[in-house]
């Protein structure tokens, strides 16, 4: 008899237990019972980056980025002192038109204004000018070569080459000036001394006035020009210095001297 009823205690106690672990387990809901590993605890479920799930047909669905953790190592640093990079279209619209520059030569004593392509004289041309540089002005024989087989030569502003052309004559050459081309200036009026020479015992100046030439003109010489009226009073040719008389006021210029009045 005490052993039936030791019996039939223990099954309660056994259904009581049984009914307490599955009312646990109801209200634990989907929540994963913990398993036990050695003195840690683990769960089935541990956090995981979220990964993509398919749809029927298959492809992925994509992943929601504010659940995803971001890649910092895909971020790159910037120099805060260098200038952004900025496209080049290369199209139109670059900088202002380049000025062509002009020089003040004589060829024998005789003056001329030239740019780049000119023929030095006009007719019947001796030399092209193939380049005017800021310095230097490059003669190209229009024809044949010098006696050194060169067909060109560069003479510097200021200097002044003679050359003899092969089985021909000798002419002597000069750059006087360089600069951009045209007449007066914004602020007043261009006047350069080109040459001054001897002509059978006279003195001979050749000014250039706003881009006008005035050649061989001699002491006493009065003409009129875009400046106004000039006068020759003095030609000096061991100097290579003219004075000239503009209204009441006396000049003296040296040979290759460009000044705005």
């Amino acid at each position: 008899m005490i052993k039936n009823k030791r019996r039939l205690t223990y099954l309660i106690i056994a259904l009581i237990l049984g009914a307490a672990l599955a009312l646990a387990l109801v209200l634990s809901g989907d929540d994963p019972a913990p398993t036990f590993q050695g003195s840690k605890i683990t769960t089935s479920n541990a956090a995981t980056s979220p990964t993509p799930t398919e749809t029927a047909s298959g492809d992925p669905l994509v992943v929601d980025p504010a659940k995803e953790e971001p890649l910092l190592d895909k971020f790159t640093s910037k120099d805060p002192f260098l200038p952004l990079a900025t496209s080049n279209s290369g199209g139109g619209g670059g900088g202002g038109a380049q000025t062509e520059l002009t020089a003040k030569i004589t060829m024998n004593g005789t003056a001329y204004t030239v740019t780049k392509g000119d023929s030095v004289p006009s007719t019947n041309a001796v030399f092209t000018i193939s380049a005017v540089a800021s310095s230097s002005v490059t003669f190209a024989l229009a024809s044949g070569s010098f006696e050194n087989g060169d067909s060109s030569v560069v003479v510097g502003v200021g200097e002044t080459v003679k050359v003899t052309k092969q089985g021909g004559p000798s002419y002597t050459l000069k750059v006087i000036s360089v600069g951009d081309s045209g007449g007066g200036t914004q602020d007043g009026h261009s006047i350069t001394v080109l040459s001054i020479t001897d002509s059978n015992g006279t003195a001979m100046v050749t000014l250039e006035i706003d881009g006008t030439t005035y050649s061989d003109k001699k002491v006493g010489d009065t003409f009129t020009t875009s400046w106004g009226e000039i006068k020759i009073i003095a030609i000096n040719v061991d100097a290579q210095t003219v004075t000239i008389m503009h209204g009441d006021q006396t000049i003296t210029l040296r040979a290759g001297q460009v000044i705005v009045k």
